[in-house]
């Protein structure tokens, strides 16, 4: 204990030393810590590491007397140089693990690394005036006409700097939107840093735009305010087709598609008429951007069934259509056999098969919101849907769940005639639908002719088991995070209750 005394009333500074050296090995020790317990471990040993300084008289933000001793001069200037960039880093990691923290603020690494670089910036400062007693004076002199040469020569990247602080201000966007820039570039927002916006394409390319070019574009956020997004689309029609009743149709076709969003509805304008074509421009929206693709392929694969199924072909642009002189009046025979043409499980057969399969369907109406069939009956008959728009729904967790929808040429029933098992969804009319039966007799004669025939229907009826088995699983997923989050926020404030152990 005299030792330590007299040491520390001699030479406080070397104290001061051998404290910074646990504090080396301390924080080696906690690097793979938690914030919480790092900051704990090192700003206490920093407090004894400055109670020595002023001990020694080596205050580090008040310009020292030198001491006679070069020893002493030296390792107290080392010691004050230390301190001040020891205090930074604290200060660093602090900001770094505590600012922002469950904040939705756009751009917060950004405005971290502002202060941060602040930090460091008034540590250095402080160093270069209070431990190498340079005049402040000279320092923003010099500093001056430093900025200015650096300005000159990092003009355009100095630019995006203070772009992309713009940019963190307003916030038009932030990480995880998908954005639109007017020169056609788009894709979904990976980070955002001091220099430049960085984005994934759908070809899972990464484009990095400088932050200037990004704030002189007109930029389209498909993300907000919700990820709702729209698809438009264009479809020529043949000049003889009736607007209204084209228009019935193409809405039926898409509203066919499960991605295709029902509120806000899709948007069916006719755009212009003439001897060549009639064109139509369609708007559908679905619930994220990714899904506008396949949502896409669905509505064209739909109007393509309904189309062909009604008998109305597509227009052109240059080629005017003959009109039709034979003066022959509608077939109703006729559009059942299109309809079976449409059908992709019956499309390959011979015209001959589908012009017998046409003949012993029985044409059914049902009004919007009726049951067709019931989930859990076996069916004793195959339905090909001819016209409006059916669902085909599960009662999960108890509410309605939609699993697909059906338009033009879908059918459904045919595994109960094929394996007995019963229906796993519930299928009701959500418009005005025309649903064609076919009994089982006429069904198993064409399976038992065609083995082809049946192994495809098979395979698609397994596909379909597939599809709602995936929603039935989504929808418990959804069921137990909302659980989970249930607990959380229960558990959150609930007293734990203390153990024997944790209560001694």
């Amino acid at each position: 204990m005299v030792v330590l005394d007299r040491l520390l009333s001699d030479r406080p500074e070397l104290l001061a030393l051998a404290i910074l050296l646990l504090g080396v090995f301390a924080t080696r020790w906690s690097v793979n810590r938690a914030p919480a317990t790092r900051l704990v471990t090192r700003v206490p040993i920093f407090l004894a590491f400055t109670y020595f300084l002023f001990q020694a008289h080596q205050v580090p933000y008040l310009a020292a007397v030198p001491p006679t001793d070069a020893l002493a001069r030296i390792l107290g200037d080392s010691l004050r140089a230390i301190w001040w960039f020891w205090a930074a880093s604290i200060g660093s990691n602090a900001v770094r693990e505590f600012s922002f923290r469950g904040s939705q603020l756009t751009g917060h690494r950004f405005f971290t690394d502002i202060c941060v670089a602040s930090i460091y910036v008034f540590a250095f400062v402080g160093l270069i005036t209070f431990v190498l007693n340079f005049p402040v004076q000279g320092i923003l002199v010099t500093s001056g006409a430093v900025a200015v040469v650096l300005g000159l020569a990092l003009q355009s990247s100095l630019g995006d700097v203070f772009y992309g602080i713009v940019l963190n201000l307003g916030k038009p966007y932030k990480e995880g939107d998908w954005i639109s820039l007017d020169n056609g570039v788009e894709g979904r927002v990976l980070e955002m840093n001091w220099r430049a916006t960085h984005m994934l394409t759908t070809g899972q390319d990464v484009i990095i735009v400088p932050n200037s070019v990004v704030a002189k574009s007109k930029i389209i956020n498909s993300s907000f305010p919700s990820h709702v997004h729209g698809t438009t689309i264009a479809v020529l029609l043949a000049p003889n087709t009736f607007p209204m009743m084209a228009r019935r149709l193409l809405n039926d076709a898409i509203q066919g598609c499960p991605l295709v969003l029902s509120s806000p509805p899709p948007a069916i304008v006719i755009k212009s008429m003439s001897q060549e074509a009639i064109a139509v421009e369609i708007t559908f929206f679905t619930s994220e951007i990714d899904e506008s693709p396949d949502a896409q392929n669905q509505v064209y694969e739909k109007i393509f069934r309904c189309l062909g199924a009604a008998g109305i072909g597509l227009g052109s642009r240059t080629t005017a259509l003959e009109p039709d002189v034979t003066g022959s009046a509608p077939s109703v025979a006729g559009d059942v056999e299109r309809l079976v043409a449409f059908t992709p499980v019956f499309s390959r057969l011979p015209p001959s098969e589908r012009s017998a399969i046409a003949a012993s369907m029985v044409r059914e109406t049902f009004e919007p919101g009726t049951t067709v069939i019931e989930c859990g009956v076996t069916s004793e008959a195959m339905y090909v849907v001819g016209s409006g728009v059916l669902s085909y729904t599960r009662e999960i967790g108890g509410r309605e769940v939609e699993i697909t929808r059906m338009t033009t040429a879908d059918h459904f029933g045919a595994g109960g005639l094929l394996g007995g098992s019963p229906t796993v969804a519930k299928v009701s009319a959500l418009t005005l639908a025309v649903v064609y039966r076919l009994e089982k007799k006429g069904l198993m004669r064409l399976v038992e002719a065609r083995p082809g025939f049946a192994a495809g229907l098979n395979r698609e009826l397994a596909a379909r088991k597939l599809l709602a088995r995936d929603a039935i699983e989504s929808h418990d997923d959804e069921e137990s995070s909302e659980e989970s989050l249930a607990n959380w926020f229960s558990n959150l404030f609930r007293r734990p209750n203390k153990g024997p152990d944790q209560q001694r």
